[in-house]
């Protein structure tokens, strides 16, 4: 999924509140307990406000978030209004106590059915008690299936609602809000592999796109000696974990020249190198790097392997002898 600046930490905790958001359940959303009362609930729902309200990340690059964190500050205001209000809040539990008890009667009707000891021929009532309660039992049962059934068949709607908005907004080069629709697709029916399938493709092809993005911004800021936005327009880049190697590269001269840190260069080369192993500029920085530091071995593999590519290359028969 695509997390724009979000660091793993937040995208986790946005991923876990989207889980708790689309399920319904309250409680889980704030983080609070069943028997919680409205004073522990409110100090939770201003916590939660604090930290996630829209308007305290609207300069940020949400990437696939900015549309959930709305819809997850929503819910986390319904929320707190929810269990705020007492019958509210009793309408909630009775729901959700409701729902529970559907996997449970599901799992009885999947066991098989005990006999029921045989009535005694000489007890009639009996024998109708035992009719009756075999009946409540079956009629039971048939209830907790058709509501597992029911839900099966809204949550597969929705991901099919929200897999036909990703492959419209798609194909109308709307790829950011794609990849959304599509990860809500993938986590209300994840069996299905035609949405995994495009939902990975989009998410690569958004994250290719917001690289470049960010790959330009950090040139401009380069061309106006900027150099540290330039830094975090390009460490912006690499999060997104490019396939080429020229982010990593810019990184590594700017490492080099603005902040002197060579090795953090030479990490950063390794990186450019490993995305663009053909690319011999790349390559050649990477060896006098090494001579730099002192590590011949390594120098001399990067200087072979351009010889390889241009085998009357200057620089990589000149880093050679120095090696």
């Amino acid at each position: 999924m695509e997390r724009g600046s979000l660091t793993a930490t937040e995208c986790g905790e946005l991923d876990e509140l989207l889980e708790h958001a689309q399920s319904g359940n309250h409680y889980a959303l704030l983080g609070v307990a069943t028997e919680d009362q409205s004073g522990a609930i409110q100090e939770a729902y201003y916590t939660l406000s604090r930290q996630w309200h829209p308007d305290r990340h609207f300069r940020r690059d949400l990437g696939d978030y900015a549309e959930h964190l709305d819809f997850i500050f929503i819910q986390i205001t319904k929320a707190y209004k929810t269990l705020s209000n007492p019958d509210a809040r009793r309408k909630h539990d009775r729901e959700a106590r409701n729902s529970s008890r559907a996997p449970t009667q599901a799992k009885r009707a999947a066991e098989p059915a005990m006999d029921a000891p045989a009535p005694s021929p000489q007890d009639p009532k009996e024998t109708a008690k035992a009719k009756a309660r075999q009946k409540k039992r079956t009629d039971q049962r048939g209830r907790g299936l058709t509501s597992i059934r029911k839900q099966m068949r809204s949550q597969a709607g929705r991901a099919r609602r929200y897999f036909d908005q990703g492959k419209a907004d798609y194909e109308a080069g709307h790829v950011g809000k794609a990849v959304s629709s599509l990860h809500l697709a993938c986590q209300f029916d994840p069996r299905k592999k035609e949405y995994q399938a495009l939902y990975e493709s989009v998410r690569d092809e958004a994250r290719s796109l917001q690289a470049e993005q960010f790959i330009q911004a950090g040139a401009s800021a380069e061309q106006f000696q900027n150099y540290r936005e330039a830094i975090a327009q390009y460490q912006r880049a690499v999060d997104l974990n490019p396939k080429d190697g020229m982010p990593y590269f810019r990184l590594a001269r700017l490492f080099t020249r603005v902040e002197q840190d060579p090795r953090q260069a030479v990490t950063y080369l390794r990186q450019a190198v490993g995305k663009s192993p053909r690319n011999i500029e790349y390559r050649l920085e990477l060896g006098e790097m090494y001579n730099e530091l002192g590590m011949g071995l390594n120098a001399r593999r990067e200087f072979q392997a351009v010889l390889k590519l241009d085998r009357n290359n200057p620089r990589a028969k000149a880093g050679l002898k120095k090696s």
